[in-house]
């Protein structure tokens, strides 16, 4: 709620996102890193009107405002430790995109693939989404590229994407996994790829030889997804059902 001499605004979600990243690790670090993550948004029923995305099928793309739900009041500091300069190295907040800010606010352009009409109203179904399952969405802006783009502009400390020289392979019981899973999940195999390109573990992580042997896991729509990871090589070893 903000007020001032004449008005009192409060601020009401919208919709939820219903995203393939079930918990915060592993979500990509910035939108459209994992340009094949699916994603769909559904409108609150106070909000659920066909005329409200009248012409929005039009656009390629959509900016979303939503609310980092997971961020508890209070946790924000002044300096944070952004993944780009390798966990080590603190920064202002606000030349950082963490979600632990004063207000816990985030915005991220993704590609609008269609535009479902539902009994229940329209759904918005979307790809390259850094966004968290059941994220609340506070509002929905359509991309314009002749204002959007700034070509001039400067990234400061991330000056481009970032690279990736993983080797990513599957074990035979991962790659049949996927391969049944992708009767449902079209482009599985292509979507854990992005995923683990990104190298979701923290950037401070000890490669020391005591971790060599460590499995880790993220979940992903409903299951978990588990490998190893030794250098640049990494091996999926299976897709656990949750």
């Amino acid at each position: 709620m903000i007020s001032d001499e004449t008005m009192t605004y409060t601020f009401t979600p919208i919709a939820r996102i219903h995203s393939c990243f079930k918990e915060k690790f592993g979500i990509p670090r910035q939108p459209n890193l994992v340009k094949d993550a699916p994603s769909f948004l559904v409108f609150e029923p106070e909000f659920a009107s066909p005329e409200a995305v009248r012409e929005l099928q039009g656009f390629s793309h959509i900016w979303l405002v939503f609310v980092f739900h997971r961020s508890k009041p209070g946790q924000w500091q002044p300096m944070v430790r952004p993944p780009r300069l390798g966990g080590n190295k603190k920064v202002g907040v606000f030349a950082s995109r963490s979600p632990f800010r004063p207000n816990p606010l985030g915005m991220s352009a993704v590609r609008l693939t269609s535009i479902e009409q539902t009994d229940q109203g329209p759904v918005l179904h979307l790809k390259g989404a850094d966004i968290l399952d059941q994220t609340p969405i506070l509002d929905i802006k359509p991309y314009l590229p002749y204002s959007d783009i700034i070509q001039d502009s400067v990234g400061g400390f991330a000056p481009k994407a970032p690279g990736s020289d993983l080797c990513i392979e599957f074990s035979s019981q991962a790659l049949a996994q996927c391969r049944e899973r992708e009767k449902e999940i079209p482009g599985l195999i292509t979507l854990i790829t992005q995923v683990l390109e990104q190298d979701p573990r923290p950037a401070y992580y000890d490669e020391s030889p005591k971790n060599s042997h460590k499995i880790f896991g993220i979940r992903l729509f409903d299951f978990d997804l588990k490998w190893t990871q030794k250098g640049r090589a990494i091996h999926v070893i299976s897709l656990d059902p949750v």
